[in-house]
């Protein structure tokens, strides 16, 4: 986040007061939902391990063969219906805010450098389908790189939020939580009943990599603006004004 911060403070002061101002809170949006990454990121891991450990002590406990349910037993997997829960509303409320995110940069953006008739910036996905044309109308240079990353979150968070969580309708989705040997929880989604048409089984990320990459990204749109910062539609300082048109 250090580089987006040194961005809009620094890059602020080109520009008039009212449009200064409107500038800054137009990327704070970002910073703010940046910070409840951070928080989802620890609760996640502390939600993992609880997850986890309650989870290996049922295993130790079930011997081979059939035999009741002792009272312990009996206990574990009680407490861990709250504990799989805790985890799932960490993972699925960090893909809804690292969604708002990425909606928000779209946004800020499109502030930046005006609408494009017929184009809105009014979400990831906008930008993932317009930005060769917006680019081209706005006459911008957008770098290959900066391409990917957005079409690579549309896939790996947009889509995720959008059609797994939010949008997910088959009666036959089954929900469960895994993990690996990070020791970190995943949601795991797949179909009962399967059928040739369905998806193939969907596991989440470590949040810990998303977030590398959304700040992968966010370092890419910043490059993007300054880049092409002659092509702002927002008023100059008057000094900035000066000193741009060389006078």
């Amino acid at each position: 986040m250090k580089k987006l911060l040194e961005f809009i403070t620094t890059h602020r002061e080109r520009f008039e007061v009212t449009q200064n101002n409107v500038f800054a809170f137009s990327w704070s949006k970002i910073t703010r939902r940046l910070a409840f990454l951070e928080i989802l990121e620890k609760n996640y891991i502390e939600a993992s391990a609880a997850f986890i450990a309650n989870s290996d002590a049922a295993r130790q406990l079930i011997k081979p063969g059939t035999h009741p349910v002792g009272p312990e037993l009996a206990a574990l997997h009680e407490a861990a219906i709250p504990l799989g829960a805790e985890v799932h509303l960490q993972i699925e409320s960090y893909y809804l805010f690292a969604k708002i995110i990425l909606d928000d940069v779209a946004r800020a953006i499109e502030y930046y450098f005006g609408a494009a008739r017929g184009l809105p910036l009014d979400s990831h996905d906008d930008l993932a389908r317009s930005l060769a044309q917006y680019s081209a109308q706005k006459d911008i240079t957008v770098a290959p790189e900066l391409v990917a990353a957005i079409a690579d979150l549309k896939r790996r968070i947009s889509d995720v939020r959008d059609y797994k969580f939010s949008h997910e309708k088959s009666p036959r989705t089954m929900t469960g939580t895994m993990w690996g040997e990070d020791q970190l929880a995943r949601i795991v989604m797949m179909r009962i009943y399967p059928r040739g048409s369905d998806p193939e089984q969907f596991d989440t990320e470590p949040l810990m990599i998303l977030r590398q990459s959304i700040d992968d990204y966010l370092d890419r749109v910043v490059d993007f603006v300054t880049g092409n910062e002659a092509k702002t539609v927002l008023k100059l300082e008057k000094a900035q004004a000066q000193l741009d048109s060389g006078e």
